[in-house]
């Protein structure tokens, strides 16, 4: 850790902790201790610009959401994607064919790495519903940082709590006088801080646009590190949740980790680079550029999904076929990977009619069985899939 950066940073200040590693031995060390978020910022005019311009991004994805024909069309593809993204900055790797086949009632068997990955899925859905009526709080979070490790195969044991051990941001084989950062102490100071981060965010200030609060939002809550795993998947959900609560989003589609991930380095530097100088510029700007950039990736994508729609809605209608399969292609772009046991449940339908369904999408190359078995098979949207791999490019 920079301890001469630091140590002049005007937006926190550096505490001295002692405690024991048991792979090093005893310590004596520094931490980070953040000031609480300022009421008002300095921004230079070019941030002012990306600040508009994310506020912008972000009215136009929620009116391209507001004229699909249900916004779960782009809402659910979009949250596969941040899943696996934001999974992927902690270290955290899964292939989107694996996440969508273990949202099958037949798969026995899922990898630590897909049940981590479903885990934030389902927290984020939780979280969306919640966040309706409830403010974003400490209580809250402890909530969805439970619910997102408690099948982990090894959680914290401060499961849906605060911190009570020390932590550091860096190489997990390195002592912490080579850690990256050093986050508060777990006392009485993290207590405190997480307090005031949450007084700040429940109280919006006039001045600040939502997408400006999201970006301070997100870097306080990342420097707090309140939580002993969970944090990053944590705060970026809390990107989203609050631009629900302040009104800046109606749907929650966006998405920011495919852009961090991509950025990873970039992204921590930032982060970094705000509590050794107190500058919000290079930090604001990089943020909003994720926004604008995602938002306008998720436009064009939810445009391509829907022309699929149509075409595929062309093809079933020409053929004139009838009943439960315009359900089942409705369907598709939420639930693209598909069994014919899964479809006779879903559309209350024979085995036979079923079968005949998925036959028929097979012959105009809207499914592809994915197995190579004549047992058991898996049959894919593999269009729908290809596109929701793309909003990560």
């Amino acid at each position: 850790m920079d301890l001469e950066a630091l140590g002049g940073s005007p937006v926190g200040h550096l505490v001295p902790i002692r405690g024991n590693d048991a792979r090093f031995g005893e310590f004596d060390y520094f931490a980070f201790n953040p000031y609480p978020l300022p009421s008002d910022v300095s921004l230079s005019s070019q941030t002012w610009t990306a600040v508009a311009e994310a506020a912008t991004a972000l009215g136009k994805l929620d009116f391209a959401c507001a004229q699909l024909p249900d916004p779960r069309l782009l809402i659910r593809p979009a949250l596969w994607r941040e899943a696996l993204d934001t999974s992927a900055l902690e270290g955290t790797h899964g292939a989107l064919r694996d996440l969508l086949e273990a949202q099958l009632p037949s798969t026995q068997f899922l990898s630590p790495e897909i049940t981590e990955i479903r885990a934030y899925e389902r927290v984020a859905l939780m979280a969306f519903e919640l966040v309706k009526n409830r403010p974003i709080s400490r209580g809250f979070l402890c909530e969805l940082q439970m619910e997102l490790l408690k099948d982990a195969d090894t959680p914290p044991r401060d499961l849906g709590r605060l911190r009570q051990d020390q932590v550091w941001i860096g190489a997990s084989d390195r002592p912490i006088q080579e850690a990256r950062f050093v986050p508060v102490p777990p006392d009485d100071r993290l207590h405190a801080a997480l307090d005031e981060w949450e007084n700040w965010v429940q109280n919006p200030l006039a001045n600040l646009p939502p997408v400006l609060r999201a970006a301070l939002i997100h870097y306080q809550f990342e420097t707090i590190h309140p939580f002993g795993d969970g944090n990053g998947r944590i705060g970026r959900l809390v990107v989203v949740l609050q631009l629900l609560r302040d009104g800046a989003l109606n749907y929650p589609a966006l998405t920011v980790s495919p852009w961090f991930l991509r950025r990873r380095s970039d992204y921590q530097n930032h982060l970094l680079l705000v509590s050794c100088t107190g500058d919000w510029n290079p930090w604001a700007q990089f943020f909003c550029h994720a926004v604008r950039e995602q938002c306008d990736s998720l436009i064009t994508n939810a445009g391509l999904l829907l022309d699929w729609l149509r075409e595929a809605r062309k093809a079933v209608n020409d053929r004139r076929w009838s009943g439960a399969i315009h359900n089942l292609l409705e369907d598709l772009i939420e639930w693209p990977v598909v069994t014919a046991a899964v479809v006779a449940a879903r559309y209350n339908v024979t085995a036979m009619q079923a079968a005949r369904m998925i036959n028929h999408l097979v012959e105009i190359k809207v499914l592809n069985e994915m197995t190579g078995r004549s047992y058991g098979r898996i049959f894919g949207a593999t269009k729908v899939i290809e596109i929701v791999d793309r909003m990560s490019a």
